[in-house]
């Protein structure tokens, strides 16, 4: 199974999330739904009954047959199988007035690449106005500082005013003449469309953002063929609706490189003791998104290069790096070979400290999953050594493919 969604589940459980956590799964046939169904119930209905699994077909392959790779329209499963699942478990249609006695619940959409820091609650009034974008900070009167109808909040994403431009002198096509995207002003597009996840929303918002969402994303697609189209619709989406967005920029950290557009500023005055990450468990983001690669010293990930089997019996733990490995470890090395020297100071030094907060986030996080998995699915023993490193299991096992009995 996907070891990114154990992970995510595993720590909802770990910060008793409130609610049901659904894994949206899109594009099984009948017997791996069956397979995948049986897999859930032994191994997360376990961690909580709220812990759910809803499938839908396939929506990532609808321009295959024009020779349209999946691996640049895959993402479409995200609002196609969002809309789906509203549909289904909740019972919304798009027909006259939508409603249903779901509309006030808050739902928030998430990738299966982010790792849970604290629970998802609907009440940002003890947070500092830092975590909000420039516009919100300059305007802190236009905040509700929770969700409501009409009131969704997201993660600022750096991409800004792309998502309107991207459809250049087509935008009629895409959204057709009477749309309000056409009055959208390129402060609105940057600083309250332009949103990623986590998204939060009430159901009922949801349910009209997908709608339109999945409305608009072949026509965005076939005028800029990127995969960055599909969230391009959800803001043209958003737009549309007039739902303009309460956007943080602290709700995740994930790009080392970002000042400005993620949520970073817990870590501007930490000296070496980084990767003593308790002491941010107070102030650090919703949501570390594992989606680059990142090291300090010889610890590195990538979660394209990741064991897939570490959820076995056999398979070791990872090596956790010390927590002085910041007076220790003055390079990051990377997955391709390449080694980058950090400065004592100044960006560089910031950057140095971010894959620090990464790489001691992540590593005891995939060995506390791992070690539960181990616990509840090994009755016949299991590896709980902590000896896995990127390189030496590279070096000790080549290009081969870890393997290992999940039982």
């Amino acid at each position: 199974h996907d070891w990114q969604s154990y992970l995510f589940y595993f720590h909802a459980m770990l910060h008793n999330q409130p609610g049901d956590v659904t894994r949206i799964v899109s594009g099984c046939d009948e017997e791996q739904e069956k397979i995948m169904r049986e897999l859930h119930q032994q191994q997360f209905s376990i961690m909580n009954p709220n812990f759910l699994i809803h499938f839908t077909p396939e929506f990532g392959k609808q321009l295959s047959d024009k020779g349209v790779s999946f691996q640049q329209t895959k993402y479409w499963n995200k609002p196609f199988g969002l809309k789906h699942w509203l549909e289904h478990r909740f019972g919304y249609r798009y027909e006259g007035d939508v409603s249903t006695p779901y509309d006030d619940d808050i739902v928030i959409l998430v990738d299966p690449d982010m790792l849970m820091q604290r629970p998802f609650i609907n009440d940002f009034s003890q947070f500092p106005d830092t975590i909000w974008n420039r516009y919100y900070r300059k305007h802190p009167e236009l905040l509700l500082r929770k969700v409501t109808q009409g009131h969704p909040a997201a993660q600022d994403y750096s991409f800004g005013k792309s998502w309107l431009t991207a459809a250049g002198k087509n935008l009629t096509y895409v959204v057709g003449p009477d749309s309000p995207v056409h009055q959208v002003t390129m402060e609105e597009a940057e600083y309250v469309y332009a949103a990623g996840p986590p998204y939060w929303m009430t159901a009922r918002d949801a349910y009209r953002i997908s709608y339109h969402w999945s409305d608009f994303l072949p026509r965005i697609f076939e005028l800029k063929p990127v995969f960055m189209a599909e969230m391009y619709g959800y803001c043209m989406a958003a737009a549309h609706l007039g739902l303009k967005h309460q956007m943080a920029r602290a709700f995740m950290v994930s790009n080392v490189e970002m000042d400005e557009g993620e949520g970073w500023q817990f870590l501007e005055h930490v000296d070496e003791t980084a990767c003593d990450v308790s002491q941010f468990k107070d102030s650090v983001p919703h949501v570390i998104h594992f989606c680059q690669r990142y090291s300090i010293g010889e610890y590195f990930i990538n979660k394209y290069l990741f064991p897939t089997d570490i959820l076995s019996c056999d398979f070791p733990l990872v090596e956790p790096p010390p927590l002085d490995i910041l007076s220790k470890a003055n390079y990051s090395h990377y997955g391709d070979g390449t080694t980058e020297l950090w400065q004592d100071s100044g960006r560089k030094s910031k950057r140095r400290y971010r894959h620090a907060f990464m790489i001691c986030s992540l590593f005891p996080a995939l060995n506390e999953a791992a070690t539960f998995y181990k616990k509840h699915h090994c009755p016949n023993g299991a590896n709980y050594e902590k000896l896995w490193n990127h390189f030496r299991w590279k070096k000790e096992h080549g290009k081969r493919k870890a393997s290992s009995s999940s039982s």
